[in-house]
């Protein structure tokens, strides 16, 4: 029997135990946290097709209708902007410990053995293979390694160089979140929009929203800059202001990060998949990932029982890379584009967008759906889409991002050429190149585009006379502040 050994409890390599386990594999899962301290006190909303497409049952308790989000931009009078959502669609709201139990229970029954407790150090490799792991509790020994460990995960970040996968996470490729929940303020009454979600631009750029439930309200505030807490209540001031509903704090603070960038150039390699966040498998706009590395796993799995001749090498397991990229990874880039544009997003611009009707609830339906950057295009009318690129013109800043992100999205979709369907040194060496070098090139643009959007708004923040403001008499606190 081959011995697997899976570093890290995430989810799409618990969805590849089990699947693998089924296959009459040995597999163990190495996870430095005690099991009952797994996922945060947090709900997490997931696709159905993340569930159907990876054979995980759907939790019906936690199946929801779907609620469509409002944008909004904090201080202006901007009407919010609401997302359309299909009638009849439905996500799964489960708790992220929850969520663990679901995917954990059903891997035990199939018989993959679990080491709660211990840290994994690193990866052993022999020549060109990776043949097991370091971990807390000594070496040990398989003949595949799935890597599972997050977005600085210990295995990818000591693989050697010769390997060709990307070790380090660029700094516009992550988020910083702070996710909380409060107190629900019952006395500010029901909420005009259930789900807010801001874009916060340079400087602190990033995401923030609230989500008014029975008896809490749910709230994020995230930034690819370092968050610290004044920037905490800054932002938190500026939600309660939208959300009134928002009372005194319960539980919750700043979490892990995030990655949010195009999938990882290269998975796999001689004895060793990558998979969940070490491959960077979450939603570039969204920075959500359960589902697609659910789907992952089951991919993951097929391949491996498919070899054969138990090699798993980079040849055996290239399919696994190839199909995730082709059902989920190239849609993924295709948003990343997108999302890279945000750190040279100004409010002038958002502004803009909102007031001259560029979003609308058609297409941020379209966005929610994850179907992809050019199917959301796809769907709107020659007409609509000659209006928009009209009123684009007229804007300097948001023309000079029409013209990069054009650009950028066709020679993006020309990637696709390039990853071969059959493994072979060369031409994966020719993938990497041209797929890492050109978000590479992306981001050196984008940040020194920032760079001097910062610039520009220190020089008119200087400029301006200052304003004389009487002192604020100290707020009361609410009901839920004093507890």
């Amino acid at each position: 029997m081959k011995k697997i050994i899976i570093a890290g409890a995430g989810h799409g390599g618990l969805v590849a135990a089990k699947n693998l386990a089924e296959y009459g594999f040995d597999v163990t899962v190495y996870e430095k946290k005690a099991e009952e301290d797994l996922g945060y006190d947090q709900y997490d909303s997931v696709h159905l097709d993340g569930f159907e497409k990876s054979g995980v049952p759907i939790p019906e308790e936690y199946k929801v209708l779907r609620t469509g989000l409002a944008f909004i931009i904090p201080g202006t009078d901007i009407p919010p902007l609401k997302q359309g959502v299909k009638e009849g669609t439905y996500n799964v709201e489960i708790d992220r410990k929850a969520l663990y139990r679901w995917l954990i229970a059903p891997a035990k029954e199939a018989g993959v053995k679990f080491c709660f407790g211990v840290s994994v150090e690193g990866p052993i490799v022999l020549g060109s293979r990776v043949a097991g792991l370091r971990t807390s509790e000594g070496d040990v020994y398989a003949d595949l390694v799935i890597d599972a460990s997050g977005i600085y995960s210990p295995v990818r970040m000591n693989l050697p160089e010769s390997f060709s996968i990307q070790r380090d996470v660029a700094k516009f490729n992550v988020l910083h979140p702070y996710r909380a929940f409060f107190a629900r303020n019952k006395d500010a009454g029901a909420p005009e929009n259930v789900y807010t979600v801001s874009l916060l631009t340079t400087p602190f750029c990033g995401i923030m929203w609230a989500i008014v439930k029975e008896d809490e309200v749910d709230v994020l505030i995230a930034s690819f800059e370092n968050v610290t807490d004044d920037a905490v209540n800054e932002k938190l001031e500026q939600l309660k202001a939208i959300t009134p509903q928002i009372g005194g704090f319960l539980r919750g603070g700043h979490l892990p990060d995030i990655p949010v960038r195009q999938p990882l150039s290269v998975m796999v390699a001689d004895g060793y998949a990558a998979i969940g966040d070490a491959a960077f498998m979450t939603v570039p706009l969204k920075g959500s990932g359960v589902g697609h590395a659910m789907r992952a796993g089951k991919m993951l799995a097929e391949v491996v029982a498919s070899d054969e001749k138990e090699f798993y090498n980079r040849e055996t397991l290239w399919p696994y890379q190839v199909r995730y990229f082709e059902e989920i990874g190239f849609g993924s880039a295709l948003m990343a584009v997108i999302k890279d544009e945000l750190p040279a997003l100004t409010e002038d611009s958002l502004d803009y967008a909102f007031r001259g009707d560029l979003l609308t609830s058609e297409i941020l339906e379209r966005f929610g759906s994850e179907a992809g950057v050019l199917s959301v295009l796809s769907t709107l009318k020659l007409s609509r889409l000659r209006e928009m690129a009209r009123k684009i013109v007229g804007h300097q800043e948001l023309r000079r991002m029409l013209v990069r992100v054009g650009t950028n999205l066709g020679r993006c979709k020309l990637l696709e050429r390039n990853l071969k369907d059959r493994y072979d040194a060369k031409s994966m060496a020719r993938w990497v190149r041209a797929y890492d070098g050109f978000f590479v090139a992306v981001r050196e643009e984008i940040e020194a585009e920032a760079e001097k959007i910062k610039a520009s708004l220190a020089e008119a923040k200087e400029a301006a006379p200052e304003e004389e403001t009487a002192p604020e008499a100290p707020a009361e606190a609410s009901p839920e502040e004093a507890e």
